[in-house]
């Protein structure tokens, strides 16, 4: 499963480089902008596993875009690309586990193991978390809390569509694809099979699970609102 990432780069020449580095590599998918507002809007439509912002000596320094992370709540891990001198002891304290440095200049090899050994901090983490509307899904512990912290056990299968679905943001996957990814076409499951643990999951998270507000059918497949 593709990992996604939302790369805000001030620089549009920076920007347009590194996207284009970063789509070489299959297993991830990038969203670029040069927009603060866009971050924001980008966060709050789907899930990402990791944000890079890049800083500069301008109104986009370390310390304006930590206050906006602060500002904004993002709970997002980041990988911030600084000047050697912006990074101080403070910066790079074991309290802020979410967030991370990497030097300019870099070489595009060091980019990469920088992004892929980020990533492998939350993908050992218990406390890796996804917003689905009114919920908070802990993948990793295979639950769902309700804001009232009404907490909602979830089937390793139901944890995995959850997953792929938040997965690809907006768009639908289409049974097929759900099938493989979840099950890796395995003989005895079937389209109905898929079915059964959709309806599962809408019961345990829709008000009224025969119209569905947050797992939408569509165009052959399924996505999350």
């Amino acid at each position: 499963m593709k990992k996604r990432i939302l790369l805000f780069e001030p620089n549009e020449v920076i920007r347009s480089t590194l996207l284009e580095k970063i789509m070489l590599k299959k297993n991830f998918e990038v969203i670029d902008t040069d927009s603060l507002e866009n971050v924001e809007l980008q966060l709050e439509k789907s899930s990402f596993e990791l944000l890079i912002m890049g800083t500069n000596q301008g109104l986009h320094s370390l310390t304006s875009l930590r206050q906006f992370v602060e500002g904004a709540k993002i709970a997002n891990l980041i990988l911030f690309m600084v000047q050697a001198e912006c990074v101080d002891d403070s910066f790079s304290s074991d309290k802020l586990t979410k967030q991370h440095f990497i030097e300019k200049p870099f070489r595009i090899e060091n980019f990469y193991k920088t992004i892929f050994t980020t990533l492998a901090k939350i993908s050992n983490s218990k406390d890796m978390t996804h917003k689905i509307g009114p919920f908070t899904f802990f993948p990793l512990k295979k639950f769902i809390i309700l804001g009232d912290n009404k907490k909602i056990d979830l089937t390793e299968k139901e944890v995995d569509i959850l997953k792929c679905l938040i997965s690809s943001g907006e768009k639908a996957v289409d049974r097929d694809e759900l099938l493989k990814k979840v099950w890796n076409y395995s003989s005895d499951v079937t389209t109905h099979t898929l079915e059964t643990h959709i309806y599962r999951l809408r019961q345990k998270l829709e008000i009224d699970s025969s119209i569905p507000r947050l797992i939408i059918s569509q165009g052959g497949g399924f996505r999350i609102r």
